[in-house]
C-alpha cells in the first residue's frame, strides 16, 4: 500500500500510480499534474516555479506625475516630498482642502506632544506637581483620540503627571498635617 508524497494519502489498488523517472517515488497521477512534476526536494523532475509578469509601473493608473497641493509643481507621482519642502503622509494625489485638513492635525498633534513634555517636566517639581499633574491628566485624557496615532508614550506623560502630582499632593498633606 503506497503513499502519494504529495497529497499523503493512500494510492488505492485499482488507480496506477505515477512514479517519478528519476527518484522513483510514487504519485497518484492528479497529483503529479497539479505540481509539475515530482514533489521530492533536489530531484530532477521537481516542479519549477514559473516566473511572476514583471510588475505593473507604480502610479500607472493616475499617470506619472501629481500635483503637489502646496506650490502647484508638478512632482513623480509616488513621491512624498516636494521641492518646495512639502511632505505628505501618502503618495495618492491630494486636494489642497485635503492637504492643508492634514497639516493642520500634524500640527495639533506636535502641540499637544509638546505640551504634555512641558507639563510632565513641571510635575517633576515638588511645588509644581499638585497643580500641573491634574490639568496634564484632563489634558491627555481629552487629547486621546488625537494623540493614538503618537504611540502611547506622550498620553503615559500626562497620565503619569497626573499620579506624580497626586502623590506629591499627598505628601505635602502629610506633611503640613505632621502625619
Amino acid at each position: 500500500m503506497a503513499r502519494c508524497s504529495i497529497c499523503y494519502t493512500v494510492i488505492a489498488e485499482g488507480e496506477a500510480p505515477k512514479s517519478c523517472p528519476d527518484c522513483q517515488v510514487e504519485y497518484h497521477l492528479s497529483c503529479w499534474d497539479e505540481i509539475g512534476g515530482c514533489g521530492s526536494y533536489g530531484c530532477k523532475r521537481a516542479a519549477v516555479a514559473q516566473k511572476p509578469p514583471v510588475p505593473v509601473v507604480v502610479g500607472a493608473g493616475w499617470g506619472d506625475a501629481k500635483e503637489c497641493p502646496s506650490c502647484g509643481g508638478h512632482i513623480g507621482a509616488s513621491m512624498l516630498v516636494c521641492g518646495c519642502g512639502a511632505r505628505f503622509p501618502w503618495a495618492d494625489p491630494m486636494t489642497r482642502a485635503e492637504y492643508n485638513a492634514w497639516i493642520e492635525k500634524e500640527r495639533a498633534v506636535k502641540t499637544s506632544r509638546t505640551a504634555l513634555i512641558w507639563m510632565f517636566i513641571f510635575s517633576l517639581i515638588g511645588f509644581t506637581a499638585p497643580v500641573v499633574g491634574p490639568i496634564a491628566g484632563v489634558y491627555a485624557y481629552k487629547k486621546r483620540k488625537q494623540m493614538q496615532a503618537t504611540g502611547g508614550t506622550y498620553l503615559a506623560m500626562g497620565y503619569g503627571s497626573a499620579a506624580i502630582g497626586g502623590c506629591y499632593l499627598v505628601l505635602i498633606l502629610a506633611i503640613t498635617l505632621g502625619a
